[in-house]
Formats: C-alpha cells, sequence, structure tokens
C-alpha cells in the first residue's frame, strides 16, 4: 500500500514542480520516487531474510536487509548533492515560482507521506532495513512541511529565495538521516561490537561465572536486524569437573540471554593460561 501510494504521486509532483517551476517540489518528486524505490527494496530484502539457513548461507540471509538498508542511504546521499547543486544555481538565478501550485501539491504529498510513515513506524524500531524506508518517508514528510513554507513565502511576499533556500535545508536534513542509517549498517557488515554493547561490563559478567578463571578470543557481533552473536573461550579452574563446567556454559547462556540480548553463543571451555598474543583477553582482576 505504501509503495503504491508514493509511486503514483511521484509523476503528479515531478509534473507539477516542473509546471510551477519550483525546485522544492521537483527535489521532494526525486525524494519521493527514492521512497518508492526504498519501500519496494525493502520488502524484497525482507522476503529473502527470511529464507532458512542452507549448506551456503548456514546463518541466512539476514544480511541483505542491512545491503538494502545501506543502499538506500546512499542513493539518499546523493540526492541531497543534487539538492545542494540545483540550490546554488537558483540562488545565482531565482526562477518565478508558482506558489499556489507548489502549495496544494505539498500538502497532497505531506498527506500521502505520514500516511505511508505511520504504517512503517511500528516495524522500524526493530528493524534497520524497514527503519531506512520510514527515514525516507520522514524525511520527505519533512520536506514536504519545507515545501508548504516554501510556496507561503511566495505567495505572500514573492520572495523568490525562499524556494532554493528550503530544498538546501530539505538536503541539509536528509544528508544527516542517511549518515546515522550508513554509520549503523557499516558497524554491522564489519562486524562491529552491537550499538549500547559495554565490552567491560561482558567480561566482568562473565568473570563473575564460578569456575571462570580468564576469557579470551571474545567476539560479539551482529548478523541482521537484532541477531546478536557471540564466541568467546573461557579458561575455568583444573579442578572443575565436566558436570560443572557444562553448568557453567548453561549459566553464561542465560546470563547473555537475560542481561545483553544475545542468544547465539559459542563457549570453549580451556583449562590452560591464556596466551599474551590473543585477540582480548580479560584483566584476572576483573573478578573484582
Amino acid at each position: 500500500m505504501g509503495f503504491a501510494l508514493t509511486a503514483g504521486f511521484v509523476v503528479i509532483e515531478l509534473v507539477a514542480g516542473l509546471m510551477a517551476n519550483s525546485l522544492a517540489l521537483i527535489s521532494d518528486a526525486g525524494h519521493n520516487l527514492t521512497d518508492a524505490l526504498a519501500l519496494a527494496f525493502s520488502w524484497w530484502a525482507l522476503r529473502i531474510a527470511r529464507r532458512a539457513p542452507n549448506h551456503r548461507k548456514t546463518y541466512g540471509y539476514h544480511r541483505a536487509g542491512i545491503l538494502a538498508a545501506t543502499i538506500n542511504a546512499v542513493t539518499l546521499i546523493l540526492i541531497s548533492i543534487y539538492i545542494f547543486y540545483e540550490g546554488v544555481q537558483r540562488f545565482m538565478q531565482p526562477p518565478e515560482v508558482q506558489g499556489w501550485t507548489v502549495l496544494s501539491v505539498a500538502c497532497i504529498a505531506l498527506i500521502i507521506n505520514l500516511t505511508v510513515a505511520w504504517l512503517l513506524h511500528h516495524d522500524s524500531k526493530d528493524d534497520l532495513n524497514t527503519r531506512s524506508a520510514y527515514l525516507h518517508i520522514v524525511g520527505d514528510a519533512a520536506a514536504s512541511v519545507g515545501v508548504i513554507i516554501a510556496g507561503l513565502i511566495e505567495i505572500v511576499i514573492g520572495w523568490r529565495y525562499a524556494d532554493p533556500l528550503i530544498s538546501m535545508l530539505i538536503g541539509l536534513f536528509i544528508l544527516v538521516s542517511s549518515w546515522t542509517i550508513i554509520k549503523e549498517a557499516t558497524n554491522i557488515l564489519l562486524e562491529g561490537i552491537p550499538d549500547g554493547l559495554d565490552m567491560t561490563s561482558l567480561v566482568r559478567d562473565l568473570m563473575k561465572q564460578p569456575n571462570v578463571e580468564d576469557v579470551h578470543d571474545l567476539h560479539v557481533w551482529t548478523i541482521g536486524r537484532d541477531y546478536k552473536v557471540l564466541s568467546c573461550h573461557l579458561i575455568v579452574q583444573c579442578e572443575c569437573s565436566l558436570q560443572d563446567a557444562n553448568r557453567t556454559v548453561h549459566d553464561i547462556n542465560h546470563m547473555l540471554e537475560e542481561q545483553y540480548h544475545i542468544h547465539h553463543a559459542t563457549l570453549q571451555i580451556e583449562s590452560e593460561s591464556c596466551e599474551l598474543n590473543q585477540i582480548f583477553c580479560a584483566n584476572p582482576n576483573a573478578r573484582n
């Protein structure tokens, strides 16, 4: 539904922008076009992400949504650059703009964007792919508000600089919102630590577990959406029995699920000293 509403309005807004000679409307139409493409791409990525793991993709296709979010954000940045370029050109030679046409079309665009944003709002909280599409729509709603303001200024006082000025502010808003998506997506693709996770606290909680003497080769990353994964080596006391070690692993898995929302952990039990050249070693004093 969101795709149909957005795509159907693109042509109308583009034609109206050309007729009214309004960069604000034309840039908003371009943003609406990428909104439609983003919604279609996000829908496709969600379908792919639901595929079950197989012998070639053992983690499944969760990263499809992250790739879609990255591509959506990059298209927004390219649009922002174009809007800045056209805005500078129009500042040098501000054209006459048909304010009433701009105002009418922008009001319709705002209603459509708010409707689609409402449809996406709930799922955007947990899924980066859906959030990128949601930010597309929210950005376009803000752009529509800016176009409405530009149209009102043109009607009331006839200030021709309003249209390029509002357009460049729209471009700046789009640029900032796109950067947050790219930053988060890049962190996931580079298998960085999930946002909000404190590695120092995690190590301390691991060291507090019974029989655990040290922790090394600790890695935490995100596969997709809220799918966090952990792997590490645990050095246990030499006198620790196999039954005690299994109990420790069970307790750690429970702690990871409850406190860190990590539901997929691979824990290797060792009884040797931590080598100095390991990637991530805990200080034994961390137990305190």
